[in-house]
């Protein structure tokens, strides 16, 4: 009886020690990899960043810049405007046509971070977007209802800055020009920008 108890004795003043050690290991672990974590956009802060995308149905450029909030959680709102633009000359009259189009939105973003590094972004914006028309002596502006679905990837090079990369889909209610409708604004454009968080 004596030899059981000393053994059982022994056993748990051996054992225990290790037990919580290797507890507070796994404490520990779990803690560093939580903090890496919080240095990549687990914590509250503002952004401030821009870009350029590529307009595939017009070729043109559309070039943007954007303020926001992160909330933390993945889940981020910003404003956008940017400018597009488009200038031929019509033949047989030879008449300069100057188009300039400026969206602003207000945009919902939803981010997913694979690891440190990478992640995964997607958003929708609404707005409004100022179409301007120049042609010849003659000009005509107007304001219409914007909207676009936007998604992509996006690497931090470090916790405040980052490159990204990504597709949206840009649609423009009807414009009024001249007492005509143009009805055929919406694009797709592909491109990529940076951000500074702060």
């Amino acid at each position: 009886m004596k030899t059981t108890t000393i053994a059982l004795t022994a056993a748990l003043a051996l054992g225990l020690p290790s037990a919580l050690m290797a507890g507070d290991a796994v404490t520990t672990t779990t803690g560093t990899t939580g903090t890496m974590t919080t240095d990549y956009g687990t914590s509250p802060h503002w952004f401030i960043g821009g870009g350029a995308d590529y307009m595939v149905d017009s070729e043109e450029g559309f070039y943007n810049g954007h303020l926001g909030y992160d909330f933390g959680n993945g889940h981020a709102i910003f404003l956008e405007s940017g400018w597009m633009g488009q200038e031929e000359t019509t033949y047989p009259f030879l008449v300069n046509i100057d188009v300039d189009i400026v969206p602003i939105t207000a945009n919902y973003k939803y981010r997913y971070n694979f690891n440190e590094s990478f992640g995964f972004y997607a958003g929708v914006g609404l707005g409004a977007s100022s179409v301007d028309v120049n042609a010849g002596f003659a000009s005509d502006d107007d304001w219409v209802f914007t909207a676009q679905v936007f998604a992509g990837l996006v690497y931090n090079v470090n916790p405040n800055f980052e490159i990204y990369a990504g597709a949206r889909y840009l649609w423009m209610d009807d414009v009024s020009l001249f007492g005509a409708n143009i009805d055929d604004l919406d694009d797709v454009g592909i491109g990529g920008g940076i951000r500074f968080n702060f």
